[in-house]
């Protein structure tokens, strides 16, 4: 039973459509809930973890330990003026911040979250497409940053974006071939070695994912790692926002809420990110006693690849941007070409 099931039961007596309309809406309004809490979380962990490690205080006046630091962010970011670019293109500078925002919380729709005890499953979306839907929604989020650095007619913003349509060029190709990997192995059962349809369902790789892919094909999971860190786009991989030399890149022009849904945008890039390397090669929700606690074991690995993010983040100095976007076509696109006949062969031979 999924929690979504259990909501359309308790409105049954509303008719079949409406009840099923209330249990996707309510169900939507608590994991939108659940992500928009881990992003308060994330930013305050982030704050205190960079403090630690750069030997800061961090925030720790504003509620006991600087818990209420970032509510009052919020208030000063909604009571900042809004400075507006005299020559933007006003339409495209306003959604802009919208569509990264958008595009994430939608992301988070499509993962298989497990199950929790008395709930069941929590996950939004049963498609057998959800791995094509996730990387079409991912597709998205540059449309947000080209729109928010062209529409302000600002140079610096040009540039910043430039730059973000060469980095996610340079590592999407690596992180695709490598998922298309994922998809060759979780098509073939490793009970009966036959065919299994749903390699493209995020939940069904996870179901065939006795074995953590990430044990079978490390090759693999070292390219998709690296390639969301960079698409992510933070330090050292910020060449999108490189304050250093462009200011803040395509978020130049951008102040108040407006900047302020940017960085979420970017908290919530390094959660997805963890969320899907945990689910495509560490074994998502499997563990003991899954039927209860999977959701518990997915959030905990996804915990410990947001640690591991942040320390990439406060400890490594930003790549020059040619040698950056060196990185993702002589070096990763040829691994991960390796890592898909690699696939191909532990298809054909092992399993």
């Amino acid at each position: 039973m999924s929690l979504l099931l259990s909501i359309h039961q308790w409105f049954s007596f509303l008719g079949n459509f409406t009840s099923f309309g209330l249990a996707y809406l309510l169900q939507t309004i608590v994991v939108l809930a659940f992500v928009g809490i881990s992003f308060i979380a994330l930013i305050y962990i982030f704050r205190k973890y960079m403090a630690r490690i750069q030997r800061r205080v961090g925030p720790n006046r504003v509620g006991k330990y600087g818990l209420l630091q970032l509510i009052a962010d919020l208030f000063k970011l909604l009571g900042k003026e809004a400075i507006m670019p005299e020559r933007r293109d006003d339409l495209a500078y306003k959604i802009a911040p919208l569509i990264v925002i958008i595009a994430t919380m939608l992301a988070f729709m499509l993962i298989p979250f497990g199950d929790l005890a008395y709930f069941g499953s929590i996950a939004v979306t049963h498609s057998k497409v959800t791995l094509i839907l996730m990387f079409g929604i991912l597709s998205i989020l540059p449309i947000g940053e080209i729109l928010g650095g062209i529409s302000t007619k600002s140079n610096y913003a040009l540039l910043g974006t430039m730059r973000a349509v060469a980095k996610d060029i340079s590592f999407e190709i690596p992180m695709m071939i490598s998922v298309l990997a994922i998809v060759m192995i979780s098509s073939r059962s490793y009970v009966t070695g036959g065919a299994i349809n749903g390699g493209f369902s995020l939940s069904a790789i996870v179901s065939n994912e006795i074995i953590p892919y990430g044990i079978i094909e490390p090759l693999g999971l070292l390219v998709f790692f690296i390639s969301m860190v960079a698409r992510a786009s933070y330090s050292p991989f910020d060449l999108g926002e490189s304050d250093s030399e462009l200011i803040s890149g395509y978020t130049t022009e951008y102040s108040g809420m407006r900047f302020g849904l940017f960085y979420v945008g970017l908290f919530g890039m390094v959660y997805l990110s963890s969320f899907l390397v945990a689910v495509l090669y560490l074994g998502g929700a499997n563990g003991p006693f899954d039927n209860y606690v999977g959701f518990v074991y997915l959030l905990i690995k996804t915990i410990i690849l947001v640690l591991i993010a942040f320390l990439i983040w406060v400890t490594l100095p930003r790549i020059r941007i040619d040698k950056f976007v060196n990185l993702g076509w002589k070096y990763l696109l040829p691994l991960s070409m390796i890592n898909l006949v690699y696939a191909g062969l532990f298809v054909l031979y092992i399993r």
